[in-house]
């Protein structure tokens, strides 16, 4: 009898430890499948309410260089605003007339204005004399994330050779790169003419360039009428030294379209 309810003890203690393994493993597996990974938890906080919508920020940003894109989800995960500059020639605009104002209104509207600043930088200049002016020390002193370059191809035309735009861009490129190696560049050109026929080769130049080098490139031209066209009229002053309204309008929804992939504008 004593070794029976010896046996009939162990035979007890042995299917308590089973049952209560067996528990403790199902509370484990429930807890893992309701606990947020860390993966999870950093991939929320790329994503925002925006009209009533859960929006994945990331997902707008195809269009961006690869390293911006990185940048930027750092820049959200530690709750910080990713910097986008733009620079160029005056025809880009300013904080109250040309491109800048509605491309900002509309980049701060969809991403947040936690999570995005959006700057401008004008010269009345020549890319020649950006450097020689040593402006481009300007550019990087704000310390941007992104900076969307338009470069002063407009203003070198009949005065500064194709070549030697492409070798002051790159110039300016690398100066801001030495004090800020994690900016990143997208490239585009300035508003095309009515029948110009050097112009059009020169931006064509910069296209081939931006390729070459590896360097996004933001083709608004693509949505202009022909510029050989009278279609196009329309859309410059009629001495042809700005855009007129409707132009800039044209211009800064193919910004859009570009910086904000599937935008409400697209």
């Amino acid at each position: 009898m004593k070794n029976f309810l010896t046996i009939l003890l162990g035979i007890a203690c042995i299917a308590i430890l089973y049952y209560g393994h067996s528990y403790w493993n199902q509370r484990i597996a429930s807890a893992s499948k309701t606990a947020p990974s860390t993966s999870d938890h950093a991939r929320s906080e790329t994503t925002i309410k925006n009209d009533d919508r859960d929006i994945d920020l990331l997902e707008l940003t195809k269009n961006w260089p690869a390293s911006s894109v990185d940048k930027f989800e750092q820049t959200l995960n530690e709750k910080k605003a990713f910097k986008v500059l733009f620079v160029g020639s005056t025809s880009i605009g300013s904080e109250n007339s040309g491109v800048f104002p509605l491309v900002k209104k509309k980049l701060i509207e969809t991403f947040g204005e936690k999570n995005i600043q959006v700057e401008v930088m004008t010269f009345n200049s020549t890319s020649t004399q950006v450097i020689n002016n040593k402006e481009q020390k300007e550019i990087a002193a704000e310390k941007a994330d992104l900076i969307v370059l338009e470069p002063f191809i407009l203003m070198n035309n009949g005065v500064v050779l194709i070549s030697e735009t492409l070798e002051n861009t790159t110039k300016i490129m690398d100066d801001i790169t030495a004090k800020n190696p994690e900016t990143s560049f997208i490239l585009q050109p300035s508003y095309p003419l009515y029948k110009a026929k050097i112009y059009p080769k020169q931006v064509e130049d910069l296209k081939k360039f931006a390729i070459e080098k590896d360097i996004t490139y933001l083709d608004h031209w693509s949505a202009w009428p022909d510029p050989n066209t009278k279609a196009i009229k329309e859309y410059l002053l009629p001495d042809q030294s700005a855009p007129s309204e409707k132009g800039y309008e044209l211009w800064s929804e193919s910004i859009l379209d570009f910086l904000i992939s599937n935008s409400e504008s697209e």
